[in-house]
């Protein structure tokens, strides 16, 4: 009897002690729950997913494709942590879709090459799979394909950054262009107002007659050259311009504007690209789902002109998405290094538009970044940035990047604080304090571990480690992607001697223009001035 009665009592000591645990573990259990009931309703849901990796307790984290691409994202983490792996996961999804999926495709704009290579890398491999199975299925992706690098001297791609935007006025293009170029062009001296009156109406003189950036050199120094193209110019007041105010420019400020100008050419890659006569449309290439791939990284192109080529390609992006036609085809741009985008007042006021807008319009944006705080010091655009993320992804970097995941971390309330003596009393850490020694702990994640979450579905960040994405690296990756980087029948772009043949045939032409009296170009051009206010 007594046997029984002790058996019982301490089966009741050890039931109760069991439910003193999980009292005390109740707060982890319940975000666990939490977290794998979230994780059985994305995986229920219709559509294609993308494995991202496993959770802590190694359950698989399946994410609907349009829950990632089809809203803002952000993704954050230091070098090596693993974000271009991250991004190249979600684009291997998509591209294994194609060409089957015509209504979403997507872009790469890239500063340091390596996500611009990775997806090279997985366009060649699905490319390779259709070629075997599917020829006319190959052939139909071969044509949504463009490509822009402005490392490569063949083939290349044709960039004229004065070709002016579609329906755009042209002054307020020049405006913009010389903006961008005015304040990122490297260079030793302070250019006065004076130069950048001149960079404006130079471009706007370029711009009127599809003249490349590399002619501005030219136009600046051989006067029967200007007096040609203005004798033909349509706009009275650039005339004027050349006219009265040219000719007192200082010297030292047109010389200091062309040595700037000359920072751009140092590339030949990038000299090439600059060019050319055309510049891709990409409002076309968002409303018919193309797949766009640019690359602004190469050994022989300094990190200033690589951010110049950044900026440009965005300023072109926002004008596009404004002016986009099939809002109803997705479209998702994946920026890396996007801390660049946000460099002067002119792309923060472009980035604030798109992330606040360009929703309406059917595009998307992933801004992929080390340290965002740092390159971002507007608080309130960083407000805007957090606010319209749908989801982030923060790896190893700045808890301050992450400001914004703080509240969202899961604690458990009952965290031990250290004990200098064995015989005190334990305590815990508070809430707040719990979630703050989590928070500092992102400067330290191990590689390719961060923390999802998915604002819209969930009150509470989700902590993972990626899937493993197996890519070639270093001289083996080069030689995956050559036959696809050094093919020019793909991606839009020309040999390097058909290209430079079509450069020396427009070049002959407008250097060839029969010279004008500058007198009468002038005085024509005050006629319609005197004509216009009347």
């Amino acid at each position: 009897m007594s046997y029984c009665v002790l058996d019982r009592l301490l089966g009741i000591a050890r039931e109760t002690d069991r439910y003193l645990q999980q009292l005390i573990r109740w707060p982890e259990l319940q975000s666990r729950q939490n977290a794998s009931w979230l994780l059985s309703r994305l995986e229920a849901e219709p559509g294609p997913k993308v494995t991202l990796g496993e959770t802590s307790w190694a359950e698989p984290v399946a994410v609907p494709l349009s829950e990632l691409l089809m809203a803002h994202g952000l993704v954050t983490g230091g070098s090596g942590s693993g974000k271009t792996r991250f991004g190249l996961l979600m684009l291997k999804t998509l591209i294994d879709l194609l060409p089957q999926t015509r209504t979403m495709g997507f872009g790469v704009l890239d500063a340091k090459g390596d996500l611009y290579q990775g997806a090279l890398f997985l366009l060649q491999a699905r490319l390779n799979e259709l070629a075997e199975h599917d020829s006319e299925a190959a052939r139909e992706l071969r044509r949504r394909v463009i490509i822009l690098d402005f490392a490569s001297r063949d083939p290349l791609s044709s960039y004229n950054i004065t070709a002016r935007w579609p329906n755009t006025e042209p002054d307020f293009f020049a405006a913009s262009r010389a903006d961008l170029l005015f304040d990122l062009l490297p260079g030793g001296e302070e250019l006065s107002l004076s130069g950048g009156a001149l960079l404006q109406k130079l471009i706007l003189l370029l711009s009127e007659f599809n003249l490349p950036i590399s002619a501005a050199e030219e136009l600046l120094h051989n006067e029967d050259l200007r007096r040609g193209l203005l004798a033909k110019s349509k706009n009275a007041a650039l005339a004027a311009y050349f006219a009265r105010q040219f000719p007192s420019v200082p010297r030292p400020t047109i010389e200091a504007l062309r040595r700037r100008l000359d920072a751009l050419f140092s590339s030949e890659g990038v000299r090439l690209s600059l060019a050319g006569g055309t510049t891709p449309d990409f409002r076309l290439a968002q409303d018919e789902s193309k797949i766009v791939l640019i690359n602004c990284f190469g050994q022989t192109i300094s990190r200033s002109v690589r951010r110049l080529l950044q900026a440009l390609v965005v300023s072109d992006i926002t004008q596009a998405v404004f002016s986009r036609r099939r809002r109803d085809n997705p479209f998702v741009w994946l920026f890396d290094e996007a801390q660049n985008c946000f460099l002067t007042p002119k792309l923060r006021d472009n980035m604030a538009d798109l992330l606040t807008m360009s929703r309406s319009f059917g595009s998307f944006f992933l801004c992929f970044t080390q340290n965002m705080t740092t390159a971002v010091q507007d608080a309130r655009l960083l407000r805007t940035l957090w606010t319209n993320m749908r989801w982030s992804f923060s790896m190893r970097g700045e808890p301050n990047d992450c400001a914004f995941l703080k509240p969202v971390l899961p604690v458990s309330g009952r965290k031990l604080r250290p004990q200098a003596d064995p015989f005190q009393e334990k305590s815990f850490y508070s809430i707040a304090e719990e979630r703050t020694i989590e928070w500092d702990s992102i400067a330290n994640l191990p590689d390719r571990v961060g923390w999802l979450w998915l604002r819209t579905r969930s009150a509470e960040a989700l902590h993972l480690k990626t899937q493993d994405l197996v890519t070639p690296e270093g001289q083996d990756l080069d030689e995956a992607t050559r036959p696809l980087c050094r093919d020019p029948s793909i991606g839009q772009r020309l040999s390097r001697k058909e290209y430079l043949r079509r450069i020396s045939q427009r070049d002959r032409e407008w250097l060839a223009e029969p010279e004008a009296d500058l007198n009468e170009a002038f005085a024509g051009a005050y006629q319609r001035i005197r004509g216009g206010t009347k």
